[in-house]
């Protein structure tokens, strides 16, 4: 949510959210570097408020002030050479912290060392929470050994057969089960007011020996369609799922086969209606047992995901709007914390599912998607 006094774009002109009504003509992005206008279909409004707002900034000078839950759009940039300080889960273990300087080179060896991961496991799952940033070493050794002290969380890696490691697999499990992590790891991400249900990366790996494996993830970009839909201004949402799966089942004749430029195959369609992607998504989910990837489409690039503002740390990338009127890739600069007291507000809109505030493109409220602090998440 936004204080009052958060400027939100309709069309030509910017009025503070207190301003806006129902009905109001506002302006939202659409897919692919495009705007369009859409309605307020609700103004949502909390009064006499105490709680700290996050204020981002980023490279081009867009601001934006919220509270911590509010839904927003990011995406790692590998080009920005800094030290991830994060919180690491391994399913078949339980929570450690970690610090990289290099995090996307380090999740694909993660991803490579299949050998690793499995013992009696048939299947994996890694799910990663970056809480600070930095580009300074010896402030990342701090965060790191403050958080390690503080929490009691491990900071030793979950296979003895990593380099780093000076434990053998026997000790690593006995530590692990020895420490209630999952406690500790929540109380880390509730003091940085972040939350369990919204990881930066999450990874699942199988074992399973298959001369036709098959995806373990269904990717759902809003706007992801090369068309836009044949009812509206905005681009359709695309359904796209890599590898092989059963043909004969009626849901995924529907899909379109298609080959890449790398020679791999994959399944894709688009639906026009949101509510239709979502409960076509969740029968795939159930009936596969696959991860579902959410991400939304908003420049000529990388699609973004939806994290929470209290997710977004330096270094990584938003979408803004730029000069010429076209949602581009901006870099995080700063992230602040200030004291608020006072009303405030989010919008629901009709179709675009997001708005302009401060350059920034960021999600509309929905009753639906409330989030859940992380220490209720037990």
């Amino acid at each position: 949510m936004f204080p009052g006094d958060a400027k939100i774009l309709c069309g030509e002109k910017s009025l503070n959210i207190s301003e806006i009504r129902e009905e109001s003509a506002i302006t939202g992005a659409c897919g692919w570097g495009d705007l369009a206008l859409t309605r307020v279909k609700d103004v949502f409004v909390n009064y006499d408020h105490k709680i700290p707002l996050l204020k981002i900034s980023t490279s081009r000078g867009a601001v934006i002030r919220c509270t911590p839950d509010q839904l927003c759009f990011g995406r790692i940039n590998p080009r920005i050479r800094q030290y991830s300080i994060y919180l690491h889960e391994r399913s078949s273990l339980g929570f450690r912290i970690g610090n990289s300087s290099d995090l996307m080179r380090d999740i694909i060896a993660m991803s490579n060392l299949k050998q690793d991961l499995f013992n009696q496991q048939n299947e994996v799952i890694d799910r990663i929470w970056i809480f600070e940033t930095t580009a300074n070493l010896p402030n990342a050794t701090f965060i790191e050994k403050y958080a390690t002290f503080k929490y009691g969380l491990p900071n030793v890696p979950f296979s003895a057969r990593q380099p780093e490691s000076e434990l053998s697999e026997e000790m690593i499990r006995e530590l692990f089960n020895s420490i209630d992590t999952p406690f500790r790891a929540h109380e880390l991400l509730r003091d940085w007011n972040m939350f369990i249900d919204h990881p930066h990366i999450t990874m699942r790996l199988s074992n399973k020996s298959n001369p036709n494996p098959t995806s373990n993830a269904i990717q759902f970009v809003l706007f992801g369609g090369a068309e836009k839909s044949a009812s509206s201004e905005r681009y359709s949402h695309l359904i796209q799922i890599d590898g092989a799966l059963e043909q004969n089942r009626a849901e995924h004749r529907q899909f379109k086969r298609k080959q890449s430029k790398q020679g791999l195959w994959y399944l894709e369609i688009t639906r026009d209606d949101l509510e239709e992607a979502e409960l076509f998504v969740k029968t795939l989910s159930h009936l596969d047992g696959l991860e579902i990837v959410k991400k939304i489409q908003l420049t000529r690039k990388s699609p973004f995901y939806i994290l929470p503002a209290s997710h977004l740390k330096p270094g990584m990338l938003v979408p803004v709007v730029g000069k010429k009127g076209k949602i581009e890739e901006d870099t995080i600069l700063a992230v602040d914390t200030q004291d608020y007291k006072g009303p405030l507000y989010n919008l629901q809109v009709h179709n675009l599912y997001n708005f302009i505030t401060g350059q920034w493109v960021v999600m509309c409220y929905d009753l639906s998607r409330t989030l859940k602090r992380s220490a209720s998440a037990d």
